[in-house]
Formats: C-alpha cells, structure tokens, sequence
C-alpha cells in the first residue's frame, strides 16, 4: 500500500482520470471536501475503508495503490496490465487483433504438436523430426504466450482481476513446462509418462481457473459464459487424466470459442468509440 504523500498524488491522478472534481467525488462516496482535500494534499493518512470508499467511486480497487519495482512496471507494460491512456485506441485494437490469430496459430501448432507427441508415444521418436519438434515448441510458447496476453488485456479492461492472474500464471507455468521438454527431449530426467501426467493435471487446473475467471466476466453477452463452462469441463476431465484423450482434441473448439470472445470484445469496443 502506498504511503503519503504518493498515496494522495495516485488519488488525485485517478479522480482526474476518471473526469471528476473533488465536490463530484464528494457526492458519490460521502466524505467531505475538506477530507479529500487533505488525503489529496499528502497531510493526513486516510484508514483502508476510506481508501475503498473512494477507490469504489472511481472504479477501482486496492491493486490500484500498490507500488511497483521498475522491473514490476515493465513487465505490467509488456503484459498489458495497465493501459497506456495516452495511446490511440487504433493501438487497443492492434492488441485484440494480434491476440485472436495468435490464437488461430496457436491452434494449428498444436495439432502437429498432437501429431508428433502420438507418433513418439506409439514409435519411440518424433514424426517431424527433432529440429521441427523444437521448432513447433517454440512457436507454441510464444503463439500461447501472446494469447493469453489478450486475456490480461480483457481482464484489465473488463475489471477483472482474476482473469488476469490466471492468464499471467497459464503463461509463465505454460513456458516453464513446454520448455523443459524442449530440453529433455529423450525424457532422461523425468519418464515421459511422468511429465505427460504432470502437463495433463497442470492443464486441466488452470483451465478450471480459466474457465471460472470467463465464466465472472460482464459486459460481453452470454459468450464468456459458454465459453467458461466449457473450459471448467474440459479441465474436469482433463483432470480425470483418462477423459484427457478426448479433452486433448476438445480443447481446440474451446480455444476457437475464446477467439470469437475476443473478437466479440473488439466489436463492443468499436462501437462504444465510434
């Protein structure tokens, strides 16, 4: 939590943000002028309900108050946790795009990575090949990555913030698992029936807390909905590891799901600005 007087600068960056003055925002959480005044001027140290009350009148949440290192804030830069308000909205809309081909790509890659995981299980060695087999490892990662990036960007617009945590987490737990078997390639350090268990019940979590974080999304029709029942079935029985041959597959319909909702968020958005 912020301290004064960053505290009452970061209060008064977002009343200006939010287009209000100090009598409007009065009006909408009951506190006097002259108590805004001062939590604004860094003289008084307000106690954690004010901050809420007020932080509630500008739409926004204790997350908002948090003080970040430099490494923290260019990774909320490169993520997409924090919107550049000062950029055109040309640039918002160049991020939705970019999310739902990744996404489309991310799909194609997966099924020669579906191909080639089938043909090493029942042959002992890979269907594309070793070098191909790293290639496709390494487009999957970053065709994902960026993905699930567009969901950091929805949750940030649509206020969601458990959105966003699962989609930062479903990346980083997502390389760090894919990457290591780029690495242990000939499954040395852990059996390959070992790891496949191990990425099957990842999976099957995280799309359960994926699927719940959609399923609490508003503003976007009954989409996020669907698409988050979907996405807590799949990961059920992703989770029941003997479903999991046939949620493999399925998984593909959910992803196609999630683009047309990204493409449903660039479609509100659009009409909203224009």
């Amino acid at each position: 939590m912020m301290k004064q007087p960053q505290l009452g600068q970061k209060i008064l960056e977002l009343r200006q943000q939010k287009g209000l003055t100090q009598e409007e925002l009065v009006e909408q959480c009951n506190i006097s002028v002259r108590t805004i005044q001062r939590i604004e001027a860094g003289e008084t140290m307000p106690r954690i309900y004010t901050i809420k009350t007020i932080l509630s009148a500008l739409d926004r949440d204790l997350d908002d108050l948090q003080e970040d290192t430099v490494f923290e804030t260019k990774v909320k830069e490169v993520m997409l946790f924090e919107i550049d308000e000062t950029k055109d909205v040309s640039f918002l809309f160049t991020q939705l795009h970019i999310g739902w081909i990744a996404g489309i790509l991310s799909m194609i890659v997966f099924i020669f990575e579906a191909i080639d995981d089938f043909y090493l299980v029942a042959q002992q060695t890979y269907y594309f090949g070793k070098v191909f087999t790293i290639i496709l490892g390494v487009l999957s990662i970053i065709f994902f990555s960026v993905f699930m990036r567009t969901f950091i960007l929805i949750g940030n617009l649509f206020k969601n913030t458990f959105l966003k945590i699962i989609a930062t987490l479903f990346i980083i737990i997502n390389a760090i698992l894919a990457g290591y078997a780029l690495i242990d390639m000939n499954y040395v350090v852990m059996p390959m029936e070992a790891y496949g268990v191990m990425y099957i019940v990842f999976f099957g979590v995280m799309s359960m807390f994926f699927g719940y974080s959609l399923f609490k999304l508003k503003g976007l029709g009954q989409l996020p909905q669907a698409s988050g029942i979907l996405q807590m079935v799949l990961g059920f029985m992703m989770l029941t590891i003997f479903l999991a041959i046939v949620a493999g597959p399925a998984s593909i319909l959910a992803q196609a799901v999630n683009v047309a909702l990204i493409l449903r968020v660039y479609e509100i958005i659009k009409k909203q600005v224009g």
